[in-house]
């Protein structure tokens, strides 16, 4: 099992996604920006300060980070990532493409392209943008392209 980020980048009442690229883990959805934990890193928000520097090109704070949930994501009976979701409100620099994200574009943060994104997306998100702090459990099927089923509790 992994232990990763996903940032997402809130301007106001919008959200910037960006898309993976092609031959990347989540190639063609729209995602905020995350990967994998190295050990390099202090702590998983400074393991997510550096993936949205890397994928997007902009510099943030550890401080600037807000955990809103922490999300494990299984393909069938296989726990294949322990995600931890962070909003952040405060950046310096112009997003970019990079090797691994295109350009990111804003969108309504109650109205994001849920068709464009993982399912599971659709399940968790809405309870964090509505402002629960949640710790949920997303289990795929096995090839992880449908949720069999989400739960939650808050925090």
């Amino acid at each position: 099992m992994k232990i990763g980020t996903i940032v997402f980048p809130i301007l106001g009442s919008q959200v910037y996604l960006a898309n993976k690229k092609e031959g990347r883990f989540g190639a063609g959805f729209f995602n905020g920006y995350g990967g994998k934990k190295k050990p390099k890193d202090k702590s998983i928000e400074h393991a997510g300060v550096r993936e949205m520097e890397e994928e997007g090109g902009v510099k943030a704070l550890p401080e600037d980070l807000e955990k809103v949930a922490v999300v494990d994501f299984f393909a069938a009976d296989v726990h294949v990532f322990e995600c931890h979701v962070f909003f952040c409100r405060k950046w310096n620099g112009e997003f970019q493409e990079t090797e691994e994200m295109y350009i990111p574009e804003l969108f309504d943060i109650s109205d994001p392209p849920y068709e464009r994104m993982w399912n599971a997306d659709r399940r968790w998100l809405p309870l964090v943008v509505s402002g629960k702090k949640i710790r949920g459990i997303a289990i795929y099927n096995r090839e992880m392209t449908e949720v069999v089923s989400f739960e939650y509790k808050e925090l």
